[in-house]
């Protein structure tokens, strides 16, 4: 496979050969060309050259419906289901059961439904549950479910736990290991090097765009594919510098909000990256948001060197100096039709009646060099770079104008491992500005090697600060789960 955009190469003679019930994991860092190779399988987008076999037949120009209509299920990240319909609506969309008058055979459609999840193992997943009422990894379950309803016989996931926990990871990584186990072909995609070893056979490891090797996960090491990723060994992750906290303060005080957050108070110097980790709901999430100003709360303030600055909105937090990465890159940190210049401009174009053409330019281009952005160009649009790239676009917003206080919740969530150590040195860099710096994360080794301490959030409630140095993965997963 081979596929140029704007005279850009982003494949470069790849092949694939997946077999019945293997897992294939497609590894490399964002912009390797992942994403490129899954939209030609799937019939999204079509290649510049070679070709393609669909269960020995080959096939020239496709479309997604031909491709489905083969057995070719791709399953996003997102989720891309109708949250006010019930799951059995969801299974049967566009492909609904009728009875003898030509309507909608809601109980055969749920029956079916059941019938399905049953045989998964998925038993505590009716079909007459509305969709909005399941979890993250539940609605992620019904995606398959659907796909396997239409017959699939190759499984895509891409990204499929990004936005789970620890349990509801497991379960996922299990039905994916049990679908595998029944002759299903499934090609694997993720950040988590972990999981690549858990469920895949064999690892496609891409660099810009070019086959690095394949290699049988029975017969390599998670050292071993990250050399192969980003060209030297992982002993050079996470490592950080360390220096001394400023003097200045930031304290927030009793901050609350009716269900998830339960009175929480605390203080950070400037210069010191301030963590919290947590399980998923525990709380750490909604607490920034209202510090941040994007949630309502009952109770709470902040105070910046005992001047009150408390913010009412997001937009009053900008002025105030106060920037935040939310964890929901797509949703709520990008402007998805517009341009990467409009991307990192916009809070600096803010209110102005006049914008300097010339200097915009400028600005932006200096923000691409420093941060590494890589993009066709300043006008090309946000959704053609790579994950890694939109987040670092989103970075270069928040320091374009100067500001005081910057939250980060999950700021590597989706990046792969070369461009997470290009936004640690970022993070590191306005620390070491006398900021103040608070970052969320889900990955352990992350938190504890980015932190200089550890805020714990159980249940709504902070009930420990841990200093990072001294705290293990063991110990912080005792305290996440409540135990002392």
């Amino acid at each position: 496979m081979s596929k140029s955009y704007s005279g850009v190469q982003v494949l470069k003679g790849v092949t694939v050969d997946l077999s019945e019930g293997e897992v294939l994991c497609f590894v490399g860092e964002n912009g390797a060309g992942k994403s490129t190779l899954i939209k030609i399988i799937s019939g999204a987008i079509q290649s510049d050259g070679g070709t393609v076999k669909y269960f020995g037949k080959e096939y020239g120009h496709v479309n997604p419906r031909q491709v489905i209509d083969l057995g070719v299920a791709t399953i996003y990240q997102d989720i891309d289901l109708v949250d006010n319909l019930t799951v059995a609506d969801n299974i049967f969309l566009g492909r609904e059961l009728k009875n003898k008058l030509g309507f909608i055979d809601a109980r055969e459609q749920e029956r079916q439904s059941d019938e399905l999840l049953g045989r998964l193992n998925l038993e505590h997943i009716k079909g007459a549950d509305l969709l909005a009422d399941l979890s993250t990894a539940q609605k992620q379950c019904v995606q398959i479910v659907k796909a396997l309803k239409n017959e699939a016989k190759i499984l895509i996931l891409d990204e499929p736990t990004a936005s789970l926990g620890d349990k509801e990871t497991k379960a996922l990584l299990a039905l994916v290991k049990n679908l595998a186990a029944s002759g299903i072909g499934i090609i694997f995609i993720s950040h988590f090097i972990d999981e690549l070893f858990e469920v895949g056979q064999k690892l496609l490891i891409l660099k810009d765009g070019v086959q690095v090797v394949i290699r049988k996960t029975d017969e390599t090491t998670p050292e071993q594919v990250i050399h192969d990723m980003i060209g030297r060994d992982a002993s050079s992750f996470y490592q950080r510098e360390y220096f001394p906290a400023g003097k200045r303060k930031l304290r927030a005080e009793h901050y609350a909000n009716r269900h998830t957050v339960h009175d929480v108070s605390f203080e950070i110097r400037s210069g010191e990256v301030f963590g919290f980790g947590g399980l998923v709901g525990a709380g750490r999430t909604e607490l920034v948001r209202m510090i941040y100003g994007a949630d309502g709360k009952l109770s709470g303030k902040l105070y910046l060197d005992e001047k009150e600055v408390t913010p009412s909105s997001p937009k009053d937090a900008i002025k105030k100096g106060i920037f935040m990465i939310s964890e929901d890159r797509k949703g709520e940190g990008l402007l998805n039709l517009r341009s990467v210049k409009e991307n990192i401009m916009i809070t600096h174009n803010e209110g102005r009646e006049f914008i300097n053409l010339r200097k915009e330019s400028e600005m932006v281009e200096k923000s691409i060099q420093t941060f590494g952005i890589k993009a066709p160009g300043q006008d090309a649009e946000i959704t053609s770079l790579s994950g890694g790239n939109q987040q670092k676009a989103i970075i270069a917003r928040c320091v374009t104008d100067p500001g005081e206080i910057y939250i980060f919740d999950e700021p590597t969530k989706g990046v792969d491992v070369g461009a997470k150590e290009e936004i640690y040195k970022h993070i590191l860099d306005l620390a070491k500005a006398d900021k103040f710096v608070i970052i969320i994360s889900s990955d352990m080794p992350e938190l504890l090697s980015m932190s200089d301490r550890i805020g714990v959030m159980h249940e709504g409630k902070l009930t420990d600060i841990l200093d990072a140095k001294k705290t293990t993965e063991d110990e912080l997963m005792r305290k996440y789960l409540g135990y002392s």
